[in-house]
């Protein structure tokens, strides 16, 4: 999508809220609440993908799991599911009864990286669950499911509750379809804004011009700041997350770097270091390129 396009007209959201542990469940809820308040949501899918093998009975050398093993599973899985749909029915039940999103429970059981990557491709943006550095075996399929193959644009909560969501926005420039696509989800809150600010991050001896989305947004009336900054050898994500944090952000829209390998992705690049120390929401997309085979 070209860049002059990006304000071009957004239908009502749909919202898939990916729940895979009762731990991480009613922060991932209440983000997609607050995206609702701001933004056209027509209907939000809660799914708790479950497992239908035991991750650790994955390969031959693991063996097979004896009856007993096999019970702690079902009953592990069965508990899980009970507590992440008791989560979802308090939460449903805190949301205004006028002008509320149409909500739907999904319960699925299977392999979960399938199972999230055929539900994402069917909505507009995917909440996630913020995978760690060293993620449950479900996030970390729903992770990649949801970012790399269905290439949703993913939104992951912040680390603790926050007050607002997309209220004040920060967007790691880049020129890359990945950015573009996450910024066309994002149209909703960019134009609802208090004040976006673009953080370019360039050379000393190259300017990099303005996105012409820029200027569109400040002639719709929202005030837009430009902070410029030279890179430094120090880590690309600790610069963005310093002057995310002096910006007063309370949501940081970016590309997703690295490689598609999901924890070649995680342990490198600047994606991770937010992941790891962002302490804002991160509104991120990963776009394939069909003419290499390569990923942005």
């Amino acid at each position: 999508m070209p860049p002059h396009t990006l304000l071009a007209g957004a239908a009502p959201m749909r919202i898939l809220a990916v729940l895979d542990h009762p731990q991480t469940a009613a922060l991932t809820l209440d983000t997609a609440r607050q995206l609702s308040l701001r933004t056209g949501i027509a209907e939000i899918y809660a799914m708790h993908p479950k497992l239908a093998v035991d991750p650790d009975f994955q390969s031959p050398d693991e063996g097979l799991p004896d009856p007993a093993q096999q019970a702690r599973f079902a009953h592990t899985v069965a508990t899980r599911a009970k507590a992440i749909h008791q989560i979802f029915a308090d939460w449903a039940a805190t949301l205004p009864t006028t002008d509320q999103p149409r909500l739907h429970w999904l319960e699925p059981a299977g392999d979960i990286r399938t199972l999230v990557a055929d539900a994402a491709a069917k909505v507009d943006l995917v909440i996630l669950p913020r995978p760690g550095t060293t993620p449950p075996h479900s996030t970390e399929q729903a992770f990649t499911g949801a970012l790399y193959d269905a290439q949703a644009t993913v939104l992951l909560p912040p680390l603790h509750p926050q007050a607002t969501l997309g209220q004040h926005p920060v967007v790691a420039w880049q020129d890359n379809p990945s950015l573009t696509h996450a910024l066309q989800s994002a149209l909703p809150l960019l134009r609802t804004a208090r004040q976006v600010t673009v953080l370019i991050g360039q050379s000393q001896s190259t300017v990099i011009p303005e996105p012409a989305w820029v200027a569109d947004l400040r002639a719709s009336g929202v005030a837009v700041n430009v902070d410029r900054f030279t890179l430094a050898d120090q880590n690309v994500g600790e610069q963005i997350s310093a002057h995310a944090q002096r910006a007063g952000a309370d949501l940081l829209i970016m590309g997703a770097y690295g490689r598609p390998q999901f924890i070649e992705w995680l342990l490198d690049g600047p994606t991770h270091h937010m992941l790891r120390h962002g302490i804002w929401p991160i509104l991120t997309h990963h776009e394939h390129s069909p003419l290499t085979g390569e990923h942005d």
